[in-house]
């Protein structure tokens, strides 16, 4: 069942000067209107699989080209709102909520899942709307995701967005194997961790929403806005004023594949869809992609097919400051158009 939670902020604070002024500002004045207009296209949907329901917004025309967005690992779909707004509005935009996350049914309980058991996912969003192709954009896990998804039926993806791909370049030395086991499964499988893996929701925390605010702000740098856009699908109301948070807490968990660095520069390059990585400043100083420097060398992508760009921000730039974003997926998107449907 989808839960709601409708008491937040409106994402979008702009004000205009009501004088006359010069072209810049009409300019400005007509693009509000143009994003606002875009965004009254949003819709929700719901998609059946067998453990249960994938649930998503999206945003234009189901007739235009599609492109799928799947977010990280505790961020809902509509965290890609801010972004998509920003973006060509002659595509049709999907954005899910992974199992787990947001509106979407839990996997079920018990078992330790890992990033391959998302990939089902991605195949039950393309066979609902039959899709025979379509762009893709992740974040973090999300970008993982697409490029196992890519690796798993060849051919579907026509372009490929990775934003702040984190995830998809952790790499296990082959004398840490043990380490890398533990974390991943040997820890969900104590009597403490699984049992707060499979418990109710009932028994979460409870937050006032300010707390919940505060929390997500400190631990995830988001803006003020950026937090609303979250917390619209991950809290539902516990009582009293408080609230909970509803996500799957295996979603906490790492999504670490056992290769190195060697093994994951060799896989990744061997996709011939043409791809653009953009990689947050922050990220980049902190040595986040050190030991996957190939990421920086567009030459070592074989088919000449990989271009990247590095951006002012956080982990989460694309809800932060979604325009520095999207003036690169914008033209990258558009690249895969044909001549006629730009115009």
């Amino acid at each position: 069942m989808l839960r709601k939670f409708t008491s937040f902020k409106p994402l979008y604070n702009i004000s205009f000067n009501s004088t006359k002024s010069k072209n810049p500002c009409n300019n400005r004045k007509e693009n509000f209107k143009k994003i606002m207009s875009f965004r009254d296209t949003e819709k929700e949907v719901t998609i059946k699989a067998p453990w249960g329901n994938i649930a998503g917004l999206t945003w234009g025309e189901s007739t235009n080209p599609p492109v799928l967005l799947c977010p990280g690992r505790m961020e809902p779909c509509s965290a890609f709102r801010p972004l998509v707004l920003q973006l060509p509005q002659n595509f049709f935009y999907v954005a899910i909520d992974l199992p787990g996350n947001g509106f979407s049914d839990h996997f079920p309980k018990g078992l330790r899942f890992t990033m391959y058991d998302f990939i089902p996912t991605i195949v039950k969003v393309r066979e609902h709307f039959g899709w025979e192709k379509f762009a893709y954009i992740g974040h973090s896990l999300g970008a993982l995701i697409g490029k196992f998804y890519n690796m798993a039926y060849p051919g579907r993806l026509t372009r490929i967005v990775d934003l702040d791909p984190i995830p998809a370049y952790y790499t296990v030395e082959l004398d840490d194997m043990a380490s890398w086991y533990k974390k991943m499964y040997g820890d969900h499988y104590t009597d403490e961790v699984y049992k707060k893996h499979t418990s109710d929701k009932e028994t979460a925390p409870k937050y006032t929403y300010q707390q919940v605010k505060e929390m997500f702000k400190k631990v995830q740098g988001l803006t003020d806005e950026a937090v609303e856009c979250n917390l619209e699908r991950l809290l539902e109301p516990a009582g009293d004023g408080l609230f909970r948070l509803t996500y799957d807490q295996r979603m906490k968990s790492d999504f670490v594949l056992p290769f190195t660095p060697e093994n994951m520069k060799t896989m990744y390059t061997l996709t011939d869809v043409p791809t653009l990585s953009i990689f947050a400043q922050d990220i980049v100083d902190v040595g986040g992609y050190s030991h996957v420097p190939f990421v920086f060398d567009e030459s070592a992508w074989r088919n000449g097919n990989y271009r990247h760009r590095i951006v002012p921000g956080n982990h989460d730039v694309h809800v932060n400051s979604p325009r520095i974003v999207a003036e690169h997926v914008d033209k990258f998107l558009l690249e895969g158009l044909p001549r006629k449907a730009k115009l």
